[in-house]
């Protein structure tokens, strides 16, 4: 039975169904910004049976670390991992357009090969993606040596705008530990994988490289490049596509299109080369190589054409070649990671310190925005604010943490079970408002300095204590002294003899009974004044 969207997940709202592979499904969903708007992302979902591999969970916190440190106008930015109920999902930046793969069904349909042009494009744009990712730097300054491991058509999309942007970085690694059997076969997009890949050897840059010269073979050719000729709905055999991956040689791409370049040809075989040492040896030679041959050509290709190009594709399709749900994209903006605020149930995501900043950069290079036209799809209809916890307002960290069911950094947005009368009466598209950031986090200031005050006047409270339990032993003690030896006490007896006379009575039993209070004993053992003192004292 299919399902009725829009369907709720969590914080978000899942659209439609964009795409479904072997690890996950993507969706379009819908997500609110940190003051409320409503805005588009890609949330990827992976299946329940990832939970199950503690290995694969800690592989895809660590992978969605690093694909949060890409800023790259050819990566589609990562914005948040989470769970929810046991299923972990990506929250990425939605690219409204089309994938290589779609690009390629399309133009067959239309019984016409690509332009050349637009391939070379996509697949410089591509390369510098790529390049970016291989070279981006540890704390030590020493490239962290990320390989994506699954460039393939669905993970390279073109946008309405000409944008040329490199998906799932994050995901591959994690993709390959799951489909690894005991046996060491590797499972999943085989036709894509380089030589060294197919062959489990330890991969660096260059694999990347050859996976994306497949993608531009078959985007000229519009065939298939590493599968073979089988009869009927028979399934090609994992291993005879791993067999041509390492031996089958590779054809002219001019043999199936005479129109394309030379020189072009020639940039694609070579990152086609199973020699490491005769293929390009970075995604960033191939990208400069194209620049060269761009340089060569006129009039010049750039991301306006490259716009028109994928409308041209869409437009010129024959009905029914390609799912409306592919290119129909609601009236609503896209999210940008500045105005992204993670949800209740993120595990990784970006600091605030790193979006402001992002933010900050984006600022200076961005025109003026235009005024903002209100959508059809945003929700008109809001119920009053809620009163929100003071422990609402946990502050992320300055790098990207690992956060388990925590509540989004000031803006949360809580599930509240509505009375039928109002759920009847209120749109799908009812939102629950969100207070402030700067209120929520005014509540949390409050509550941090009064208990720092609490706990001052705790101390305070304990020292004085202590200050009066010493004061009262000295002031026992004193009064001691003055019982055992008046005359000492006043300081008329010099210090010898009241040492001495110390010493006499600590030794004396009669008057350690007289210090233990029998008063009998006591006027037994004092002795009589002296007649000639006592005559003085009269006088």
């Amino acid at each position: 039975m299919a399902q009725a969207f829009p369907i709720a997940f969590g914080e978000y709202e899942l659209l439609r169904r964009l795409g479904r592979g072997g690890m996950a499904e993507v969706f379009l969903a819908k997500a609110l910004t940190h003051d409320g708007q409503s805005r588009l992302v890609a949330l990827k979902r992976m299946h329940p049976s990832l939970s199950e591999d503690q290995g694969a969970v800690d592989m895809l916190v660590e992978e969605a670390r690093l694909a949060m440190r890409f800023e790259h106008p050819n990566i589609a930015a990562t914005f948040e991992l989470g769970c929810h109920d046991s299923q972990y999902f990506f929250i990425m930046e939605y690219i409204d357009g089309l994938d290589l793969a779609t690009m390629v069904q399309l133009g067959n349909a239309a019984g016409q090969k690509l332009d050349p042009t637009a391939v070379a494009y996509v697949m410089r744009e591509a390369a510098r993606g790529l390049h970016y990712a291989h070279t981006v730097p540890g704390e030590d300054g020493k490239p962290l040596g990320i390989v994506h491991r699954d460039v393939s058509p669905q993970n390279i999309l073109a946008s309405r705008t000409g944008a040329v942007k490199v998906i799932d970085f994050g995901v591959a690694k994690v993709g390959s530990r799951m489909q690894q059997t005991l046996a060491g076969v590797i499972k999943g997009k085989y036709a894509y994988m380089s030589p060294e890949q197919a062959g489990a050897a330890k991969l660096d840059a260059r694999s990347d490289v050859f996976s994306l010269g497949i993608c531009a073979w078959e985007m000229l050719t519009g065939r298939n490049l590493f599968r073979p000729n089988l009869d009927g709905d028979e399934a090609p055999s994992p291993f005879a596509i791993l067999r041509m991956v390492r031996e089958e040689p590779v054809p002219s791409t001019r043999g199936f299109n005479p129109n394309i370049p030379t020189d072009l040809e020639q940039i694609v075989l070579r990152a086609l080369q199973r020699d490491l040492g005769k293929r390009w040896g970075s995604a960033g030679e191939l990208a400069d190589a194209l620049d060269a041959w761009f340089g060569k050509r006129a009039p010049p290709f750039d991301a306006r054409a490259m716009a028109g190009f994928v409308r041209g594709l869409v437009a010129g399709a024959p009905e029914g070649a390609v799912s409306q749900d592919a290119v129909a994209t609601p009236p609503l903006g896209i999210m940008s990671l500045a105005e992204f605020a993670p949800s209740g149930e993120s595990i990784v995501a970006p600091s605030p310190l790193e979006e402001r900043a992002k933010a900050a950069r984006a600022a200076k290079a961005a025109p003026e925005p235009a005024a903002r036209v209100q959508s059809m799809l945003e929700s008109r209809t809001r119920l009053p604010d809620l009163e929100m916890p003071a422990d609402s307002a946990n502050e992320a960290t300055v790098e990207p943490v690992v956060r388990r069911s925590m509540p989004r950094g000031g803006a949360q947005t809580s599930e509240v079970a509505l009375p039928a009368s109002i759920r009847s009466n209120s749109s799908p598209d009812l939102v629950l408002p969100r207070p402030p950031r700067r209120a929520v986090r005014g509540l949390a200031v409050t509550r941090r300095v009064a208990m720092r005050l609490l706990w001052a006047g705790i101390a305070v409270l304990l020292l004085a204590t202590v200050f009066a339990i010493l004061s009262g032993r000295r002031r026992a003690r004193k009064a001691d002294a003055r019982q055992l030896d008046p005359a000492a006490a006043r300081g008329d007896r010099p210090a010898a003899a009241r040492a001495d006379l110390a010493d006499r009575r600590s030794a004396d039993p009669a008057h350690l009974a007289s210090r233990r209070g029998d008063p009998a004993h006591d006027r037994q053992r004092r002795p009589a004044p002296d007649a000639a003192a006592a005559g003085q004292e009269i006088q």
